[in-house]
């Protein structure tokens, strides 16, 4: 038996939901209120104790496991999951190797080194006396002392050495130092200080762990104004967002993220209250961080000085400011690049920029309600590009127009969803007052371009009885997806043309499978790299035994021949309306239930969602005759 078999074996779900949620018994199920979205209303949160399985039945519509509840809840990775469960159950994991517990315990031995140092400059800015002037300069900007100790700010002395003789004395090494950006280290092997004289803001993982420092300048003509920790085995700018640790937990209640420029703004965000502030350091903002924000919330918006947003000019050169991203510079806003991002990670992602020339810090300090109104009213990617590209154009002039459909046109083909693609070229058209063909046939880049026709193709393309028996039909269908992902994109299209929504990570009910569902969805929607080797090269740790498990088991499926892609397409609708029926007993069964205890307003929300569910199973059933001879050998109907 699996670890992750074992330990859903050994487990009480409700015992373990029930810490979160308050549940009550309703049959042979248990509901609550759904703790991931606002709703005290409908408890329509279920829990089934003989499957191990939840759902929710309202807005956010998730489901899974135990281990899927909890990286929900707590926002981690599989592998954390995998790891808090088997200390709570005594389920040993696979012995690690002596080579592995060694770089295991190195690592705890460097994030001692940088929880050390972080200590060590948060009290030089409070007792020693050369850290007057950040002291000064803090406090001129807003920052309480008791934001200096939330954040754990921290003063660098001017010396080249001081650091380094404080860490040695600790019993590290310049070689430890130099490892975890500390110490620079010259071609003559001499060493100093990297941060002198400056303002030390920790850098931290969501779970509080430091991996490096941001610092800020003190004197005003000292250059660069801001600087961070190289990149080190600990510090990767690119997966970071400063101030995520303290903001994930408000991230996840307000169900959307804020990200602005600077560090400064973070840290007055949230001394104001506005908690669900996060910052990029400078960057440009990458998928990695995308992804980090989308485990807390499905929004995010840009809270962007308009500088870095762009004016025409600046969107007009974004062809050469991507190859220049490398650059440590201001970030630079990419319209076509967060629209991809926002499609395939399922994101939506809006753009509010500050009025009259103000950082995020000084509209909060001055307006709350106006900052609070400028994000809840962030236009979308395209909206904020459109706007940007009319205002203040003559759109009378034919010449106007047409330029301005050359600009827009390229970023609405970048929107991932035809619905969406087709509403921002109506609206276009109605701005410019043109006819919408005209659009259309305004360039080649936009809806004519071979990116278009490439993504238009991808577009385009019985509960268990027992936890420790696999669900063959979810095994199946994860071994084919990842013996051939681009099988995905064929399911899709099979489903849209049902009227149903595409496959996703919601119709397993397996978090190993969840997880290298939404692997295997992402391999499809980059183009980097190859499918199979974004997988290889993105694969979770805690996933490595059963990736390797199904990809063996792959080895003997045969996917070239098109009746065997067929039946992967109708498991995937069998697979659908099994979880459709289901879901239809159990609501019958809460509906039920809900009626005995006089609760007739939850009975009526439940048999609404029942006859959404019957519709949705019949457009499946009437899809499945149209694939027909299914290999018989999985028995799951």
């Amino acid at each position: 038996m699996k670890a992750t078999e074992e330990i859903k074996s050994r487990l009480d779900i409700i015992e373990i939901i029930g810490e979160t949620v308050k549940l009550r018994r309703t049959g042979n199920a248990y509901t609550g209120f759904c703790p991931f979205h606002d709703n005290k209303n409908t408890p329509a949160f279920v829990v089934w104790p003989d499957t191990g399985s939840w759902k929710c039945f309202g807005a956010c519509n998730e489901g899974g496991d135990v281990f899927s509840f909890l990286m929900k809840k707590e926002g981690w990775e599989f592998l954390e999951a995998l790891q808090y469960l088997s200390h709570r159950t005594g389920v040993e994991l696979e012995h690690q190797s002596p080579q592995q517990e060694n770089e295991r315990q190195e690592r705890r031995r460097m994030h001692h080194l940088l929880t050390m140092v972080s200590e060590y400059y948060h009290k030089l800015l409070i007792d020693n006396e050369a850290a007057d002037r950040a002291r000064k300069l803090l406090l001129q900007r807003g920052l309480s002392e008791e934001t200096w100790g939330i954040f754990r700010l921290g003063y660098a002395l001017s010396s080249w050495d001081e650091l380094r003789k404080f860490c040695l004395g600790q019993g590290y090494s310049d070689d430890d130092l130099v490892s975890v950006g500390l110490l620079v280290k010259k071609d003559n092997g001499r060493v100093y200080d990297r941060f002198r004289d400056r303002i030390m803001m920790p850098i931290c993982l969501q779970q509080g762990q430091v991996v490096g420092f941001g610092a800020r300048v003190v004197g005003s003509d000292d250059q660069p104004k801001f600087i961070n920790s190289p990149q080190t085995t600990f510090f990767d700018k690119g997966s970071l967002l400063y101030g995520i640790d303290k903001a994930y937990m408000r991230i996840r209640e307000e169900r959307a993220a804020v990200l602005v420029e600077g560090y400064m703004d973070v840290i007055a965000a949230h001394q104001d209250g506005f908690t669900n502030v996060v910052s990029a350091m400078g960057t440009a903002l990458t998928e990695k961080q995308l992804r980090l924000l989308k485990r807390y919330a499905p929004r995010v918006v840009l809270a962007l000085d308009p500088d870095v947003a762009g004016d025409r000019a600046t969107l007009r050169s974004l062809s050469v400011a991507r190859q220049n991203l490398e650059r440590e510079s201001a970030p630079i806003f990419d319209p076509r690049g967060l629209l991809r991002d926002e499609g395939h990670l399922e994101l939506d992602i809006r753009v509010a920029t500050m009025p009259n020339e103000m950082d995020p810090d000084e509209l909060i300090a001055s307006d709350p309600e106006s900052w609070r109104s400028l994000i809840s009213k962030a236009p979308s990617i395209v909206d904020y590009v459109m706007n940007v590209f009319t205002t203040g154009r003559d759109l009378q002039d034919s010449k106007v127009k047409a330029e301005i459909i050359d600009d827009i046109v390229p970023i609405i083909s970048d929107v991932s969803h035809p619905a969406e693609r087709a509403d921002y070229m109506q609206k276009l058209a109605r701005v410019l007052r043109v006819d919408e063909r005209m659009i259309h046939m305004g360039k080649k880049t936009g809806f004519g371009s071979r990116d278009n026709y490439n993504r238009a193709i991808s577009d385009s393309n019985e509960p268990q009885k027992h936890l420790e028996v696999i669900d063959e039909l979810e095994n199946y269908l994860v071994v084919a997806f990842l013996r051939k992902p681009e099988v995905v994109a064929r399911v899709d299209r099979a489903l849209r043309e049902a009227g149903s929504e595409v496959l996703s990570s919601r119709d397993f009910g397996i978090t190993e499978y969840q997880r290298l569902f939404e692997i295997i969805k992402a391999s499809i929607n980059q183009a980097v790299t190859t499918p199979k080797e974004y997988i290889e090269n993105n694969m979770d740790v805690g996933l490595h035994e059963s990736w390797q498990e199904l990809c063996y088991a792959g080895n003997e499926l045969v996917l070239e021949d098109e009746r065997r892609i067929q039946d992967v397409i109708s498991s995937a609708i069998r697979l659908r309306s099994r979880n459709l029926r289901h879901w239809l007993i159990e609501l019958q069964h809460l509906e039920t239930g809900m009626r005995g205890q006089g609760d007739l307003e939850q009975a009526q929300n439940y048999q609404d969602l029942t006859l959404e569910y019957t519709r949705a199973l019949r457009g499946l059933q009437s899809l499945l005759r149209d694939y027909s001879n299914p290999l018989s050998a999985l028995g799951t109907n």
